[in-house]
């Protein structure tokens, strides 16, 4: 081993190094922990034990060593707290947040922008730069620099002292001195300048002395120098501050800005950054704490993102999401409020409180009923709208959710009692209704008044009574008057069969909460109002109707007033039940004298053991034992179980459960009598009778309770009362005195005098009192006694006093009237609100609003959110209070809200600070560090990666490092323990393999791999040899495999056969990559085979043939055709069967004819001798002939698909057939007709003798044949039906008759067309019309209906496009590009290039000025027809002039609609001709880049619409025009010019082109306003100012600008948009008014005609599919007819017989 000098040079020449390093950087550049240091401690540590085992070395040689190692040592640690600063600074600015300052300075008091200079005084200058306030002297003034004085050296504006008595002053370079004045007082030092002064301060101030000069200066006196100070503020740390009056130091202005965001003062917010920081805004100070989130009461919280705190998992149902604890309305079911609680939702009804009897639903999505309408038996009624009320004699309407009923008005009755009868509802003379009792006329009845007798008669509608005399005998002191009973017979009330007195209360058996009473016989009975009892516990006792407080109802147990009992749930309560209130005490327990006493189950006092039940029973321990399941119940002990009667309350029936005596009131058995006397316990004693409120003892006989002339009997609880006879009289009419029981005939009466004079009463009359309505009086024989009408008990529990009687339209409470429907506040309770409803009033706590925050304090009546109420205390707004739950915390109030958070601690500048225990900040004094507590310096384990990482605490913030991994040696290592690379086995395309496995390399490499100890070796994978020609490499894969057939989406394997999925009968198969599919060709093997439903060949019964029997599955061939074989197949139903059919031979496709081998010996298709052709993706979708001429083969899906072709049967048999060479099918040269025995050429069609309506044709051996359809046929009167010879259908003959039409007259049968949906004929001197009616038609979007010529209905075809001429001439391509041309020759302006369907051409001539041209004609060529559309809207066909409308089926109709020529053709051409200038032609946009001439080639670019004949661009619109130029048509020729580039305006000069702006303005103008946004009016405007100049002055000038005008609002039609433009002088046009004409700008093309006015107007619409176009229309309302406008009624008589038009022949006058 080498000796010290040899360990110790390494070591330091990198100590040196280091130094050296640390040196040059100067400690700017971050280092981080320097390597080697431990090395070089752990050096010393080992020095002396190194050193001691060389003993012999001399130690002196070290010494310079060491001490310089020990001062790079000193210089490596300096350079170690260096680094740690700078890392803190960096890691500092790391943290921090860069923001743009606002670049000012502050200085004298005030802000100065960047850059701005001031002088605080003369001699300096400063300049505000990045914020910064820069200050210097200035440079070129000397007498700045300061002064010198006894070789000191003074700053400008200085003051000094150079001896005790002067004072001196330096300003601008010189030195003022005076000399200090002695004060009268005391001085600093006496003797020196002032001999005679004591010890003190300038200014009279003594030593030691303190005063205060400004208000935030204090100044000292000490040892005669005056020493001042101003006050000592706290620096601050806030944006802005400012002093207060008063104040000497500076305050914050409150407030605080936090991550950019301003926090009023108090308040307390979240983090933006982290929102587990609570912070909050105190004194202009942020303080920001981590929350502590508090338990969740959930058992799975969840933590959202952006909150701290884990929150109870939320609520999904429907799509919709709650959080925990928020309320909604159920969708679709308003009433259901329903509350999300820990991820459960739980649902209730909501309840509703209905101020209305009738309310009306609720509106649609809410839950309560609404008082501003009514909903009765199922119907909604409004407010205000008559409601069936059920009584026809009633009118009732609901008002606001109730209804009032009026009766119906009746007329007066000439009588003073009228009667009703039932189902009317007026009164009539015809009866009486007399003190609310109905009597027939001329019936005779008797009443009791008053206790007098009086017998009345009702004649036709008015009631006689007069009084029946009493006898004398009964009464021994008779009263004044006429009354001489004292007895009266009272007026009874009858109910349920049983008769009460008048004036009796009572309640009906078995209704107790109904009250009944007697008043003048007619019972009255009305539901009892239970007023609240004067006690807490009622009882409500069965039978009973209010809650008594006769005893008491106290947790489900009744208890008798005055009983003492222990409150079960509360065993230490002693109660008592008082007049139905309980009232409990705690229980006070005596001392026990055992020494461990004990407490039972329901025992308040400990007792010692033993002695419990005994004291109970009050008896010695020996005598009695109760078990624990018994019961005490007033000193008596019950078994448990054990059901018994009350020992004090028989009524009360009881039963002992574990324990607990339970009882409850006695149920009643309904008595077997009718009038029982009450029992004990329940009114069921029928050993008597209790009847008309008194009771009788069985078998005793009473008079009748309200009718004296009765008796009564008391039998066994039932009463039994029977009347007594009376004699008879001899008198008509006699009276029943009162008391008496039989009439008597009266004496005669005389009548009395009313109050207030008038017509006297007469006897037995009753009347009113004028001053008192209330009362009723009756005179009786000259003498009036009256009553106070009696009242009936009111219905409500508050009615008001009504006229006569308490009502309960009103309510009266507390001493005030308030309306039925008024809410008042509460007279009684503050915070209560009450309602008046017919009569009653209810009073509830007011409706709060709910608190719009969480912790709302107390108000007056609801809580308000002026301040807080929190667990039990209460804080005002603004307040902070300590948390009462936890120390730590301070809580705000703010507005309702609490918001409770960390006390704010200071911010520390540690990451991971620990909180000592008692302690609410934490400190940097140790580390916390997921949850392991670590002291300052302490190194441990890394708590979350313990093994791999070692952490270290350092003044509060823990650093952690990852223990270094030594390398590995192999290429793939794959992660081990602490993520250490090791070589156990293999990481290689993101996957781990194990040591020794073998796996797939790279996708698409085709390589296999091995991982060896780390290592991954690969090869290449060897793919099998293939013997098919078919293969292909799926995708991501290595190998090819043999690839089958693709055939309708599926693959089917080489040599498979399959039945076609369309075609149930024909077989396909599968061979080289061919699919070949053909029809099977049955072959029958048995004598009479068999046809199921669903067989495609017949079958044979039995699997056998030729004797030989077969299995199913099993094949064979049934002859010598080797093409021929048998299957057995197993059927559903019934025993197998054989089918047979020829075999299907695979199309060669591709085999040329040389390389066809014909079959062998026992095969049946010939093969070919090389391979076949393969489909590939070139030939995709390409067809094919294979050798075979029946099938057609096409590449689909890289598989041939070879079809087989299907033969129609023949007429001949098959010897006379013959297939010809390279066809499939057999022919026959001609038909065998078997019904007529003869035989027809090919191409002979003949009608079948037997029926004319069947047509017959031969083609090739194949007889096909038609039946026509014949229409019903209904003549008219006199004609007769014919049928010519050879014709399938009859028609009408009719007599010679004509026919008017147009003016002249028409020919009996003669036929004409009126348009192309009508045809009319002369029938019989009547016209009569068939028009066709269109089924409704849907075209597509790309699509719009179109006329074919000759065709009523429109068909769809490809949306049109559109190209016009117009003016001189200007042409608008089919593309929208305007282009104006010159020529006057003639031109193609539209032409189908590439089909040669038709060719539009147009001749110009000159008009107006020179080089300017006007379309004279239009010719439309269709194949060999030619239409020209000449000037006048003349038209010829072929050169011959033709009337229109003109039809040539099917190639061509032309019309005359309004002013404007309309030419439609096949396929779907159309032309439009004015007749003067301007031409239009639409075709469907299936010739879409077809089209050329004038127009463009239609391929939606404009902009290579310039295209001459050969297709090249065109550079000017000339060249282009005259390109297309070609000769003119039959007629005159003419010299024709060409086109040249002409500008006509600068021809013209400036004035015409400055009129023609003005006048084309026009299209600018408000009359087009809104076609501007659709068709931009700028190339119109353009050209009509063109034509304008062209014209020149004059009336063509006007024509002109018509022309350009109409031209714009033509394509506005088009796009949708028809303007108004026209005006009395602008293109005004003239209809035939006095024929009945107006004129329309977009008139129906289709107008109403009579021949069209049954058909819907819409229908008629929406096949009309011509062009909207201005002209002469007929008003609404009338339909033209012989070019007049009439009504329809006006139209002649027109038969119409049918829908089904005839063909159409020529007009009458053709």
């Amino acid at each position: 081993m080498a000796g010290p000098p040899a360990a110790l040079l390494p070591l330091v020449l990198q100590l040196t190094s280091v130094a050296v390093a640390s040196a040059t950087d100067g400690g700017g550049v971050i280092l981080p922990e320097p390597p080697g240091l431990a090395d070089i401690q752990d050096y010393q540590q080992q020095a002396p034990a190194r050193s001691s085992s060389h003993a012999g070395a001399p130690r002196e040689q070290w010494r310079p060593l060491e001490a310089r190692l020990e001062r790079l040592e000193a210089q490596m640690m300096e350079l170690r707290e260096q680094n740690k600063e700078l890392q803190a600074r960096v890691r500092q600015l790391e943290s921090c947040e860069c923001r743009p300052a606002s670049p000012q300075c502050w200085g004298l008091g005030r802000a100065w922008p960047e850059g701005a200079r001031w002088e605080p005084d003369t001699c300096t200058a400063c300049v505000c730069q990045d914020g910064t306030v820069h200050c210097d002297p200035k440079p070129d003034l000397p007498h700045c620099h300061g002064c010198s004085h006894n070789g000191q050296t003074y700053g400008n504006g200085e003051t000094f002292s150079p001896d005790a008595c002067t004072t001196c002053h330096c300003l601008e370079g010189t030195i003022k001195c005076t000399q200090k004045p002695c004060p009268r007082g005391p001085c600093p030092e006496p003797g020196t300048c002032c001999p005679h002064c004591e010890p003190g301060c300038p200014g009279g101030h003594r030593d030691g002395e303190t005063w205060q000069p400004e208000p935030c200066v204090i100044c000292t006196c000490q040892a005669g120098t005056v020493r001042c100070q101003g006050p000592s503020c706290a620096e601050l740390n806030c944006l802005e501050s400012y002093t207060p009056p008063g104040e000497c130091c500076p305050v914050c202005r409150p407030g605080c800005e936090y991550e950019g965001r301003p926090y009023e003062e108090g308040a307390n917010f979240l983090s933006s950054a982290d929102p587990c920081l609570q912070c909050s805004c105190l004194r202009s100070l942020v303080r920001c704490a981590p929350i502590k989130c508090p338990p969740s009461p959930c058992p799975e919280p969840v933590l959202r993102p952006g909150h701290c705190c884990p929150t109870c998992q939320g609520c999904t149902e429907a799509g919709s999401r709650w959080d925990h604890g928020q309320e909604w309305t159920a969708p679709g079911d308003p009433c259901r409020i329903c509350r999300c609680l820990e991820g459960h939702i739980q649902c209730h009804q909501r309840e509703c409180s209905s101020l209305c009897p009738y309310p009306a639903r609720p509106r649609p999505g809410t839950c309560c009923p609404l008082c501003d309408g009514c909903f009765l038996n199922g119907r909604e009624y409004r407010s205000g709208e008559p409601v069936g009320s059920g009584d026809p004699c009633s009118r009732c309407h609901c008002a606001n959710g109730s209804v009032q009923c009026e009766p119906l008005p009746c007329p007066p009755v000439p009588c003073r009692h009228p009667g009703r009868i039932p189902g009317q509802c007026c009164p009539v003379c015809d009866g009486c209704e007399y003190q609310g009792h109905q009597y027939q006329s001329e019936e005779t009845f008797r009443l009791q008044e008053r206790g007098r007798c009086i017998r009345c008669s009702c004649q036709a509608g008015e009631v006689s009574c007069e009084e029946q005399a009493c006898p004398v005998a009964p009464c021994t002191l008779p009263d004044s008057g006429p009354q001489l009973c004292p007895a009266p017979l009272a007026a009874a009330c009858v109910l349920d069969g049983e008769e009460f007195a008048e004036g009796v209360q009572w309640e009906p058996d078995g209704q107790p909460c109904t009250a009944c009473s007697c008043h003048d016989g007619v019972p009255m009975c009305g539901a009892v109002l239970c007023s609240p009892p004067p006690c807490q516990h009622p009882t409500q006792l069965p039978g009973a109707c209010c809650p008594s407080c006769e005893s008491c109802t106290y947790h489900g147990q009744v208890y008798a007033n005055g009983r003492n009992f222990t409150d079960a749930d509360s065993p230490c309560h002693a109660c008592r039940c008082e007049a139905g209130t309980v009232r409990c005490s705690l229980v006070d327990c005596p001392p026990t004298t055992c020494a461990r006493p004990q407490s039972g189950p329901d025992q308040c006092c400990p007792r010692c053991p033993g002695t419990f039940m005994h004291e109970l029973l009050d008896c010695p321990p020996s005598e009695a034992y109760t078990h624990a399941s018994d019961c005490i119940l007033e000193e008596q002990v019950f078994v448990d179980g054990e059901s018994f009667s009350h020992p004090r309350d028989p009524c009360q029936e009881c039963r002992c459960q574990e324990g607990h005596a339970h009882c409850q009131p006695r149920a009643c058995p309904r008595a077997p009598c009718a009038h029982p006397l009450p029992g004990t316990c329940c009114q069921n004693d029928c050993n008597g009778c209790a009847f008309g409120g008194k009771e009788y003892p069985n078998g005793a006989d009473f008079p009748h309770p309200s009718d004296p002339c009765r008796q009564c009997r008391c039998l066994s609880g039932s009463v039994q009362c029977l009347s007594r006879r009376c004699p008879p009289l001899p008198c008509p009419e006699p009276v029943l005195l009162p008391g008496e029981c039989c009439p008597q005939c009266p004496a005669t009466s005389s009548g009395c005098p009313r109050p207030g004079g008038g017509v006297p009463a007469r006897h037995l009359e009753h009347f009113s009192q004028p001053d008192d309505p209330c009362r009723r009086c009756l005179c009786l024989d000259g003498s009036v006694s009256c009553q106070r009408l009696p009242c009936p008990p009111a219905p409500c529990s508050h009615p008001r006093q009504g006229p006569c009687c308490p009502s309960c339209d009103g309510c009266l409470y507390q001493g005030k009237d308030f309306a039925s429907g008024e809410r008042f506040p509460s007279p009684t309770a503050s915070c209560h609100v009450c309602l008046c409803w017919e009569g009653s009033v209810s009073c509830e706590p007011r409706a709060c609003a709910p608190a719009q925050c969480p912790f709302p304090a107390r108000g007056d009546c609801c809580p308000a959110c002026d301040g807080c109420e929190y667990l039990g205390e209460s804080y005002l707004s603004g307040q902070e209070f300590p948390d009462p739950r936890e120390p730590c915390n301070l809580c705000t109030c703010l507005g309702g809200f609490v918001t409770c958070g960390r006390q704010p601690c200071e911010p520390l500048g540690c990451s991971h600070p620990l909180t000592p225990a008692g302690h609410c900040c934490p400190t940097c004094q140790g580390c916390l560090y997921h949850g392991v507590t670590a002291a300052h310096g302490e190194t441990l384990p890394d708590p979350l990666d313990p093994s791999c990482s070692l952490c270290t605490c350092q003044e509060g913030s823990v650093r952690c490092q990852k223990k270094p991994c030594p390398p590995a040696l192999c290429p793939h290592p794959s992660p081990g323990p602490c993520f250490c690379p090791v070589c156990h086995s293999c990481l290689t395309q993101g996957q781990e393999h194990q040591d020794g496995a073998e796996f797939e390399g790279p996708p698409g490499s085709c390589e296999w791999c091995r991982c060896q100890a780390g290592q991954v070796s690969c090869v290449r994978l060897q793919c099998p040899p293939l013997s098919c020609p078919l293969q292909v490499t799926e995708q991501g894969g290595c190998c090819p495999r043999c690839r089958g057939c693709l055939a309708h989406g599926e693959e089917h394997p080489e040599g498979s056969s399959w039945v076609h999925p369309q075609s149930p009968c024909s077989s396909c198969v599968c061979h080289e990559g061919v699919v070949t599919c053909a029809r099977v060709q049955c072959v029958s093997s048995c004598a009479q085979p068999h046809r199921g439903p669903s067989d495609c060949c017949p079958r044979c019964s039995d699997c056998e043939h030729e004797g030989r029997k077969y299995e199913p599955g099993e094949s064979f061939q049934p002859g010598a055709d080797p093409c021929e074989v048998c299957i057995c197949e197993l059927q559903p139903e019934g025993p197998p069967s054989l089918q047979c059919h020829r075999r299907q031979c695979p199309s060669l496709v591709g085999c040329p004819a040389s390389q066809l081998l014909p079959p062998g010996p026992q095969h049946c298709c010939p093969t070919c001798a090389q391979a076949l052709s393969n489909c590939t993706e070139g030939l995709l979708g390409s067809e094919v002939a294979p050798p075979d001429p029946c099938y057609t083969c096409q590449c689909q899906d890289l598989t041939w698909l070879c079809i087989h072709q299907a033969c129609p049967e023949l007429s001949c048999p098959p010897s006379e057939r013959h297939t010809p060479p390279g066809s499939c099918c057999p022919e026959c040269r001609e038909c065998v007709v078997e019904a007529e025995g003869r035989r027809a050429a090919h191409g002979e069609s003949w009608r079948d003798p037997s029926n004319a309506c069947i047509t017959c044709a031969c083609h090739r051996g194949r007889v096909e044949c038609h039946l026509e359809e014949c229409p019903a046929l209904s003549c008219p009167q006199g004609w007769a039906k014919v049928r010519e010879a050879g014709s399938c259908c009859e028609r009408c003959q009719a007599p010679a008759q004509s026919c008017a039409h147009e003016g002249r007259a028409v020919a009996s049968g003669e036929r004409w067309a009126v348009d192309v949906c009508t045809t009319c004929s002369c029938v019989a001197g009547t016209v009569r019309c068939q028009s066709q009616r269109c089924p409704p038609l849907s075209c597509g979007p790309d699509e719009a209906p179109a006329l074919s010529p000759g065709s009523c209905c429109p068909r769809c075809l490809p949306r049109p496009a559109s190209c016009m001429a117009f003016g001189d001439p200007h042409y608008r391509t089919f593309d929208g590009r305007l282009l104006h041309f010159q020529g006057s020759c003639s031109y193609v302006l539209a032409k189908d290039c590439r089909g040669g369907d038709f060719s539009v051409h147009v001749t110009n001539d000159n008009r107006g000025r020179r080089g300017v041209a006007w379309t004279q004609e239009v010719a439309v060529l269709l194949g060999d027809v030619a239409v020209r559309l000449l000037q006048g809207k003349e038209v010829t066909v072929d050169g011959r002039p033709v009337a229109l409308p003109f039809l040539q089926e099917p190639l061509l109709y032309v019309e005359l609609r309004r002013r404007t020529v309309i030419l439609h053709a096949q396929p779907g051409l159309q032309v439009l001709w004015d007749g003067q200038s301007q031409v239009e032609v639409s075709v469907p946009s299936s010739y879409r880049g077809q089209m050329c001439g004038l127009c463009g080639n239609f391929n939606g670019f404009a902009q290579d619409d310039l295209q001459g004949p050969e297709g090249l661009l065109l550079p000017t619109e000339a060249a282009f025009g005259n390109s297309w130029q070609v000769p003119e048509g039959p007629g005159p020729s003419r010299i024709c010019s060409k086109g040249r580039e002409v500008d006509p305006c600068r021809a013209a000069g400036y004035r015409a082109r400055r009129e023609a702006n003005a006048r084309c303005g026009v299209l600018k103008s408000s009359p087009f306003s809104r076609c501007h946004s659709v068709v931009p009016p700028e190339p119109f405007f353009a050209a009509c100012v063109y034509d304008l100049c062209a014209c020149g002055p004059g009336s063509l000038a006007d024509a002109c600008l018509c022309d350009a005008l109409e031209a714009y609002a033509s394509h506005c039609r088009q796009a949708g948009v028809t303007p108004a433009w026209r005006g009395p002088t602008l293109c005004v046009v003239g209809c035939p008014l006095d024929r009945g004409f107006v004129f329309d700008e977009c008139g129906p093309p289709c107008p109403r005609t009579c021949f069209n006015q049954h058909i819907p107007l819409g229908e008629l619409a929406a096949h009309c599919v011509r062009p909207c176009v201005p002209g002469c229309q007929c008003p609404a309302g009338l339909v033209e007819h012989e070019a007049h406008c009439i009504s329809p009624e006006a139209c002649p008589p027109v038969q119409l017989t049918g829908d089904q038009p005839p063909r159409p022949p020529p007009s009458p006058g053709q």
